[in-house]
């Protein structure tokens, strides 16, 4: 693993400024390892990189994993098993998502639904044992998402509880339940699931604007504007009014206010659209 000193708030700027997102996201990713592998974090590394890696789409994550390699000279599978147990379950689920595997169908199969909805109430059931963790791996990395989707449905609908109960049966920590209950979160709606993470990061002290800036640059020109919608019905004030009031770093205030809002100010405007013709380049 190439270490290197942790990037600053104002460096992650700089850097979203200057970056498409999924470079981005790999600097992001190795400032996590390094601090798993220093132990100078308290927050769970593993658990943010699955937030991480959950949104990226089969060709994002082989463009991910090419400049990861490039810019650190190291495989990410490599640098993750410094960090971590290989064999540890999390460990096995963050290196499915890197397969890249996922079904990316928009179709979905009610008998297969059903069929993995059952074996996964019959196993929740039997105390004495569960699905083997690779399948049970593979059902949430593999599968499309409304494949997942039908299946989370059916399961809740046909046996009366919801599906974490099944996902608590398989998990042995608090940690693995957490973060394949992202993954069903995620799910069942994406821009719900990036108001809770934007939530959390606001909210922690100090703020966690590495997580404000990979979501705001990632999402900018794509679902940014169902993120805010979403989030102004959960909390009752737009996206724009609490970063107002919550952001202290006036740069990035700045930077985030031009990418959530639409804005009369013709400089705002025409700062957003110079950024935006930087990375087309």
């Amino acid at each position: 693993m190439v270490l290197e000193q942790l990037e600053s708030p104002m460096c992650s700027y700089t850097l979203a400024l200057l970056l498409e997102p999924i470079e981005l996201y790999a600097h992001h990713v190795h400032d996590l390892l390094i601090l798993k592998f220093q132990n100078k974090s308290n927050i769970n590394i593993l658990r943010k990189l699955v937030q991480i890696l959950l949104e990226l789409n089969n060709e994002n994550i082989k463009k991910f994993k090419d400049i990861h390699e490039d810019i650190f000279e190291s495989p990410i599978e490599t640098d993750l098993h410094v960090v971590q147990d290989k064999e540890s379950l999390l460990s096995k689920l963050i290196i499915q998502l890197l397969e890249g595997h996922r079904n990316e169908d928009i179709t979905y199969s009610v008998s297969a639904a059903k069929m993995i909805a059952k074996k996964l109430f019959e196993t929740s059931e039997d105390k004495t044992s569960g699905i083997d963790s690779g399948i049970f791996i593979k059902i949430f990395t593999h599968y499309a998402f409304p494949q997942l989707s039908a299946v989370f449905d059916i399961y809740e609908d046909r046996y009366g509880r919801s599906i974490q109960a099944a996902i608590q049966h398989q998990c042995k920590s608090q940690i693995e339940v957490e973060c394949f209950q992202d993954i069903v979160e995620y799910t069942r709606s994406p821009a719900g699931y990036h108001v809770k993470i934007l939530r959390q990061a606001l909210d922690q002290n100090p703020v966690d604007y590495i997580t404000l800036i990979r979501i705001f640059i990632g999402h900018e020109g794509k679902d940014l504007s169902e993120i805010k919608l979403e989030y102004s019905k959960v909390f009752d004030e737009t996206l724009d009014q609490t970063i107002q009031d919550r952001i202290d770093i006036l740069e990035i205030k700045r930077l985030f206010l031009t990418i959530i809002t639409i804005g009369d100010d013709p400089i705002q405007n025409d700062s957003s659209e110079t950024r935006s013709d930087e990375r087309d380049r």
